[in-house]
């Protein structure tokens, strides 16, 4: 694993306590199967199958070709870390369906950070889509999800799930391991095929071959998710935040995005750049710190 995925997945793991009973997640989405059609997927993996824009030549598999589709995510979801935590926390890995993989971008471990947590964007091209979704099946992930519970009655407490969706062949297959990346705990089959995978798309190059995937650039997103906490700024030291107006243009009123509210870029885009997390927003009178994602694709709109 690289230096920058080796930090993202630092930042990213959530802390652990003690002993309470977990299990994994066997939840699924549209049922398919590993063949094209009527056509047998044979050619091996890390082998080039022929392939177009649209992932729909014969004898490779199809898979959605939106802008908006996701073909593959990996992310964590819970674990014992703040709400805001939560809310703002990017998947490790996501390819759209239009050929764009995007992964989280360096970040050190100085506080205060960012506001928003920088995305890296890349191209992936046919022929790498269909090495990631061959790896997917000699994981068998497009197919219902196996029992992923911790094996010999293991307890871990307030672990994070592992989150794996796969998009392709007419079916959408979700796949939850709890503490997937605790390794010292003992493991099945199933949750060894499934870290294998993700570890194996942590290489994302290797994964997909150097030549199918283009360079990383920054992410630019159209629009924001947001969720405010009312805060009173006089309480929050070391360091003392800056307090800044929120803009009126924007259309969202920081008092009604307690839980979601989706901004778009055009109007916060400079404001969040020049933000970190010790900067709080005056709305009516009332500070607010803000949890801030980049909206991706495939997130759900608030």
């Amino acid at each position: 694993m690289n230096r920058r995925l080796f930090l993202t997945a630092m930042l990213g793991t959530p802390a652990l306590a003690a002993l309470v009973a977990a299990c994994g997640d066997n939840s699924v989405g549209s049922p398919g199967d590993t063949t094209n059609g009527s056509t047998p997927l044979t050619f091996a993996p890390g082998n080039s199958a022929p392939g177009t824009s649209d992932g729909t030549t014969s004898g490779a598999m199809k898979y959605p070709t939106g802008a908006d589709d996701v073909v593959v995510r990996i992310a964590y979801e819970g674990g014992f870390v703040a709400p805001a935590t939560l809310f703002s926390r990017l998947p490790t890995l996501l390819i759209s369906g239009d050929g764009r993989a995007f992964t989280p971008g360096v970040q050190t471990e100085q506080f205060p950070g960012p506001l928003v947590a920088p995305v890296e964007q890349r191209s992936i091209d046919p022929l790498g889509m269909q090495r990631v979704l061959m790896a997917a099946v000699d994981a068998g992930l497009l197919a219902p999800p196996p029992d992923y519970s911790l094996p010999g009655g293991v307890n871990i407490a307030d672990a994070a799930d592992t989150v794996v969706v796969i998009a392709a062949n007419g079916g959408t297959f979700t796949h939850r391991a709890y503490a997937l990346d605790i390794t010292d705990v003992g493991t099945t089959p199933a949750r060894t095929a499934l870290a294998t995978f993700v570890a194996q798309m942590s290489d994302l190059a290797t994964a997909a071959g150097a030549g199918n995937i283009g360079a990383e650039g920054p992410y630019v997103p159209s629009a924001y998710r947001v969720q405010a906490t009312a805060t009173d700024p006089s309480q929050v030291t070391d360091p003392s935040p800056t307090v800044v107006d929120w803009p009126a243009g924007t259309g969202v009123a920081l008092a009604t995005a307690t839980v979601c509210a989706s901004v778009p870029a055009t109007a916060v885009g400079s404001l969040f750049a020049a933000a970190n997390q010790r900067t709080f927003f005056r709305d009516a009178g009332v500070a607010y710190a803000l949890a801030v994602t980049p909206v991706l694709p495939g997130d759900t709109s608030c």
